[in-house]
């Protein structure tokens, strides 16, 4: 009974069948099925948003923005080193050097740094 069934499972799982069949051809429609008829949720997928993002620019003389940047962009640097890392970032995003006066870190209920606020000026 399974070597029966086997017959007709072995060609499906190891795409046995010649292009143009129309064994083959059921195959690719049941792939562009699952492909385009699957909702979003089945697999928990969530949009990625950007490591950095612009909050604010704030109405003070020296036109002073606020990102927020996540914790794990920056890999664990600590001091000199993650504000060098910073820095880049905010380049590579804006497309203009920033310097940045001050970075502030905002943490979850079990006090981890989650992400920073970063406070630049042109």
């Amino acid at each position: 009974m399974l070597g029966k069934l086997w017959v007709f499972i072995r060609p499906v799982l190891f795409w046995g069948y010649r292009r143009g069949s129309w064994q083959y051809d059921l195959i690719v429609v049941g792939i562009l099925v699952f492909i385009f008829l699957t909702p979003r949720g089945v697999f928990n997928d969530q949009p990625r948003l950007p490591n950095v993002r612009e909050l604010q620019t704030l109405n003070d003389e020296q036109r002073t923005q606020v990102f927020l940047i996540e914790a794990g962009a920056v890999g664990g640097k600590q001091g000199a080193e993650r504000q060098t890392a910073l820095t880049e970032m905010l380049r590579r995003r804006t497309g203009r050097e920033l310097q940045v006066v001050e970075t502030r870190p905002t943490t979850n209920e079990q006090g981890e740094v989650t992400a920073y606020l970063v406070y630049t000026r042109p």
